[in-house]
């Protein structure tokens, strides 16, 4: 896969230091240019990208297919990878994030959660806390991500509503409510498997379209052969 990668980010790769984010780094950028070459018809190695003041990625005016949002997300071993060619999908956002054990679970909760949310949060033992905290994690950066914005100055601007009985297996919709941010829009969540959560974010015209997924689950050998 690293025989896909542009110049910039071969030199990006040279930079890094531990073999296991340069292997991570390999993998995921290889494969969204080889699962985003089977939506434009184009060679994986000549797909260029632009960046957003955030880092979010987006296919460079050179590029077919401009109607096509995607966005990416890695944690542990997994990697998310979120496509739409629907004409009425303006952005997407993805996260997805390994269940562990949370460090500084007080101050996180302080600095990135609501009242509501840290409280609801604290409320809970081990490991049912850091779990709690991961859903909501993961839906507000897929929202953050979905606008184009940045986590630090902006989780606190939205309180998400989650289901007691946990997420499920499928994307489930969430309700966000915000007190600064216009449109948040459509958020879904799911438990992909027992060692990680999910969640999607879609910015839509109009707001509320109705939207369904397809979940896929593959392999870097299965899109690269």
């Amino acid at each position: 896969m690293a025989s896909a990668l542009s110049a910039a980010e071969q030199a990006q790769l040279q930079r890094l230091r531990l073999a296991a984010a340069q292997r991570q780094f390999v993998l995921s950028r290889g494969c969204l240019r080889y699962l985003l070459s089977r939506y434009t018809s184009f060679p994986p190695a000549s797909l260029s990208f632009v960046y957003g003041p955030r880092g979010k990625p987006a296919l460079g005016p050179d590029q077919p297919d401009q109607g096509l949002a995607f966005n990416l997300s890695h944690s542990g071993p997994w990697l998310l990878i979120g496509v739409s060619v629907a004409p009425e999908i303006r952005e997407i956002g993805v996260d997805i994030e390994v269940l562990r054990a949370v460090k500084h679970l007080p101050g996180l909760c302080r600095r990135y959660l609501t009242p509501t949310e840290a409280e609801t949060v604290l409320a809970q033992g081990t490991p049912q806390a850091d779990h709690q905290f991961l859903r909501y994690w993961t839906g507000k950066e897929a929202c953050l991500k979905a606008l184009g914005l940045g986590i630090a100055n902006s989780m606190q601007t939205m309180e998400l509503t989650l289901k007691s009985d946990g997420p499920a297996s499928d994307p489930a919709p969430i309700a966000v409510a915000t007190d600064s941010l216009q449109r948040p829009g459509q958020l879904y969540q799911w438990q992909p498997n027992g060692n990680c959560l999910a969640a999607i974010a879609v910015q839509s015209t109009p707001p509320w379209a109705a939207l369904t997924f397809r979940l896929k689950q593959t392999t870097p050998v299965a899109l690269a052969p």
